[in-house]
């Protein structure tokens, strides 16, 4: 397997880590970010000092949130809620809302969740919108260059078995691929001898030069060539948006 940092598991201790200032009393410090392997969700620590708050947002994604440390106020759309350590917020896409530090005297502090790794923040009050991930200044500058390989499978009939079995089998040579990030297979509800497999790369480069010129991507056709009826229809896309 690569030794790509992002194929590979690493411990994260936020006091080592570099912290954001958000303004206003307010830390934070990116932990599991698509720079350090992410492909399905961000999180992270922001701290408080006593009194402070953030600006009331919204996300294109879900967020969870837990309260590490202190007691705070969370906003959701205008309803506000006293919270205490360990409480747990569940905030859906494009709904507003904010945290406070509710003690003038003590700091608080919040561990947060976002659904996925395309995550925003826009505040409504100025129109300032960006990436979770392009706050992190110590990332890699890559966030949101991926793109996704979208193969088109049509499968001989009395074979869909087979081929979603060999898929499975050839998971380890796609993750074990430079570049390589998530794998996806999906089956046609109108018609079940089509597949769409959706693999998402680093780069087209990663894709075309680098696993379609190895060993394991001729190993790969060798596990489906008994199941699939003609070659795969393959096209790559760059993501444009997350609306929810």
């Amino acid at each position: 397997m690569s030794a790509d940092i992002r194929h590979g598991p690493v411990v994260l201790r936020p006091d080592e880590l570099p912290a954001r200032d958000r303004g206003a009393g307010a830390r934070t410090v990116p932990l599991v970010t698509s720079a350090r392997g992410a492909t399905a969700f961000l999180n992270g620590i922001t701290s408080f000092e006593p009194g402070a708050a953030i600006a009331h947002h919204i996300h294109n994604v879900a967020e969870s949130v837990v309260v590490l440390e202190g007691d705070a106020v969370v906003d959701i759309d205008g309803v506000r809620t006293p919270l205490r350590r360990f409480d747990t917020t569940f905030v859906p896409a494009n709904i507003p809302h904010h945290f406070e530090n509710a003690s003038p005297t003590a700091p608080m502090k919040i561990f947060w969740t976002y659904a996925s790794a395309e995550a925003t923040r826009t505040i409504p009050a100025s129109g300032e919108h960006t990436r979770i991930d392009a706050e992190d200044r110590h990332g890699t500058g890559e966030a949101g260059t991926v793109v996704r390989e979208v193969a088109r499978i049509t499968v001989r009939p009395g074979r869909e078995a087979a081929f979603e079995a060999a898929v499975a089998a050839a998971a380890p040579l796609f993750q074990g691929a430079r570049g390589a990030r998530t794998l996806v297979l999906e089956r046609s509800h109108e018609d079940p001898l089509e597949y769409r497999l959706v693999v998402t790369w680093e780069s087209v480069r990663d894709h075309l030069e680098g696993f379609r010129g190895s060993p394991e991507f001729l190993q790969w056709r060798r596990l489906i060539a008994d199941s699939v009826a003609g070659q795969p229809e393959v096209a790559h896309f760059h993501h444009v948006l997350t609306a929810f």
